[in-house]
C-alpha cells in the first residue's frame, strides 16, 4: 500500500471515530436533558393521582423567555393547560395539541418544543387519569455544552490531520533522503 493511500485511510478512520463521539456525546447529553422533565412530570402526576397539587403550588412560577428554570403545566382532558409554573407570554405554555395528545392516549411522550426562534424545550409529557402532565426545562445549557464539544472535537480533528500529515512529510523526507543515498525504505 503506498503512503497516500495508508494517510487516507488514516483520515478516514479518525474523522469517523471523532465524529461517533461527538454524535455519540450529543446524543447522550440530549437525553440527559428530559431527566428533571420526567422527575417534575411524574412527581406532579403522583401527586394528582393521589388528589394532591401540593408539587405545583410549591413551584415559583417561571417566564419560559427569560428563564432556563424547570418548569410543570398540567393539562386537562381538552388538552388546554389548567394549572403550572411556566409561563410563555403571559399564559401557562401551550406546545402543539399533538404532543399532549398522544401522551394522552400513549401513556407518555418525549419531545423537543421550540415556541419560537432561540427557546427550545426538553418535554417529557405524563398521562395522569384525565390529565397530562408536562415537565420540561430548557435546551440552552444542553445545547451550549455541545457547540463546546464540537468545538473541541474540531480542534482534536485538526490535530490529527497536522499529526498525520506531519507522518506523512517524515515517511516521504526518509524516503527522499535513503533513495538520494541509494538505500531504500522497507514498505
Amino acid at each position: 500500500m503506498n503512503r497516500l493511500a495508508a494517510w487516507v485511510i488514516g483520515v478516514i478512520v479518525a474523522t469517523f471515530t471523532l465524529g461517533t463521539v461527538y454524535v455519540v456525546a450529543q446524543q447522550l447529553d440530549r437525553q440527559g436533558a428530559d431527566q428533571v422533565g420526567a422527575q417534575l412530570a411524574t412527581q406532579v402526576a403522583s401527586d394528582l393521582s393521589s388528589g394532591s397539587s401540593a408539587t405545583v403550588d410549591a413551584l415559583p412560577r417561571v417566564d419560559l423567555a427569560a428563564s432556563l428554570a424547570p418548569f410543570v403545566v398540567v393539562y386537562d382532558s381538552s388538552g388546554h393547560p389548567i394549572a403550572g409554573n411556566g409561563y410563555l407570554d403571559g399564559d401557562l405554555a401551550e406546545p402543539p395539541s399533538g404532543v399532549i395528545s398522544d401522551a394522552a392516549s400513549g401513556g407518555s411522550n418525549h419531545v423537543t418544543w421550540q415556541p419560537r426562534p432561540g427557546l427550545r424545550f426538553a418535554t417529557v409529557e405524563v398521562r395522569s387519569g384525565d390529565h397530562v402532565v408536562m415537565g420540561a426545562q430548557s435546551l440552552i445549557p444542553t445545547e451550549d455544552r455541545a457547540n463546546r464539544l464540537g468545538l473541541l472535537i474540531t480542534f482534536a480533528w485538526l490535530g490529527t490531520m497536522v499529526v498525520l500529515g506531519l507522518a506523512a512529510l517524515a515517511f516521504w523526507w526518509v524516503e527522499r533522503a535513503q533513495a538520494a543515498r541509494g538505500t531504500r525504505l522497507s514498505r
